[in-house]
């Protein structure tokens, strides 16, 4: 075949596009690691209304930090955090600084043996030791050594039920003897045996029913009748719905199921008292914040519902906030009624609602630096991390470099 001999132009018009197109990538890449490192500039500065965001750790290779569990493991009086990397397929033990360099990076962590992608994690005690274990993404246990060998992640024994995600794991006694089983993927629970608690053959599954996305899986009591039931927000179909108790003797069959809001969108929901009357409401953080008011006592529950438009954003954020996050606390002052904070999943300032009359909530921006610089962020974990007698906001964030963050508190001193 004859070779034909490329033309100058055309070799120089190709070297004009690969230049280009190299410059692109070079731009992107280059802007993409300063995105990443925002957070340098904005991280344990105060805004307008003395809220701070300080970073534990900061996530610059995309490793997905999601999970947040909160607990004196060290016994040194302070909190420490215990976190899945959905990415990374690990978990670390983040040991608490004490107050003096709290809002630091916290440097002192253990590493466990990986478990693979993993979305959710909990804690509780699975081996009737009185030490709290962890649980990654419901499949994954790795029990407590306690304190002598708290800090060597080799001594964390490692079982595994299964190998799947299943997210919310949580630990509960579901069946009332004394023992603490494990809830998984809001669908079905493993019963911890009598002995030989670390051989994961001891473990029988029981099933619940069927999630397909569960965000929270609550274990309360929702119909008083005096027995637990699990509360389950699901995002892809099911919508808000519980799994009624059936009682001791039907403990091992499936639950009957009592759908609340069956609207399959929505991300996190949060249970508690939101406008002093003693009953325990709901509310759903979805396109419009969905609160659900609770009007009977005993017997299945029956809610009036308000929805609640989003506020406006600052200059700053150039997407339509979505809200993911959320939880109840006490935020201006006002003991009467507790507010409702919502965390964002992108690039959006957080915000809480305040109760100002019968079915009346308003919205109030909490004003902390840099908002769009948050790339995706997830549930609302207040903990009160410095110890200074207040709840602070806990959560992950991915794909922006800030990792694991926590919302300070300015407290009285606001």
């Amino acid at each position: 075949m004859k070779h034909v001999k490329p033309s100058r132009t055309k070799t120089l018009s190709g070297f004009f596009l690969l230049t280009v197109s190299s410059l692109a990538c070079a731009w992107a890449q280059g802007n993409g690691e300063e995105m990443k490192n925002a957070w340098k500039q904005h991280v344990g500065k105060p805004g307008p209304d003395g809220w701070r965001v300080n970073v534990i750790q900061p996530d610059p290779k995309d490793h997905g930090p999601d999970g947040f569990n909160y607990h004196d493991w060290d016994g040194d009086g302070d909190l420490d955090v215990l976190v899945n990397f959905e990415e990374g397929g690990y978990s670390r033990l983040y040991f608490n600084p004490g107050q003096k360099k709290i809002r630091g990076l916290w440097t002192e962590f253990i590493e466990f043996e990986k478990h693979g992608k993993c979305e959710d994690s909990g804690i509780g005690d699975l081996d009737q030791d009185g030490d709290l274990d962890y649980v990654a993404n419901g499949g994954h246990v790795y029990f407590n050594p306690g304190a002598k060998n708290l800090r060597d992640p080799a001594k964390w024994k490692k079982m595994t039920l299964f190998r799947n995600e299943a997210r919310n794991p949580v630990v509960s006694d579901v069946d009332g003897d004394g023992l603490n089983d494990l809830i998984v993927g809001a669908k079905a629970w493993f019963k911890q045996p009598l002995s030989g608690k670390h051989d994961a053959a001891n473990w029988k599954r029981r099933e619940l029913g069927e999630a397909i996305w569960p965000m929270n899986c609550i274990v309360t009591d929702m119909d008083g009748d005096g027995k637990k039931d699990i509360l389950v927000q699901e995002r892809r179909k099911q919508g808000l719905f519980y799994y009624r108790n059936p009682g001791k003797e039907k403990i091992e069959e499936r639950w009957p199921v009592q759908v609340i809001d069956p609207q399959p969108s929505g991300m996190f929901a949060a249970h508690g008292d939101v406008n002093g009357d003693g009953l325990p409401d709901l509310i759903k953080a979805a396109q419009k914040i969905r609160i659900f008011l609770r009007r009977n006592e005993k017997g299945v529950p029956k809610y009036d519902r308000v929805e609640i438009e989003l506020p406006a954003q600052p200059s700053s954020v150039r997407v339509k906030p979505k809200p993911k996050g959320v939880a109840i606390m006490e935020m201006n002052g006002d003991p009467s009624y507790p507010e409702i904070v919502i965390i964002p999943e992108y690039e959006a300032q957080l915000w809480y609602l305040t109760r100002v009359g019968k079915g009346k909530w308003v919205n109030t921006l909490m004003r902390m630096p840099a908002p769009e610089s948050r790339k995706k962020m997830d549930n609302a974990f207040l903990v009160d991390l410095d110890g200074d007698g207040d709840l602070d906001i806990g959560t992950t964030e991915e794909n922006g470099g800030w990792g694991v963050i926590w919302f300070e508190n300015p407290g009285r001193g606001r």
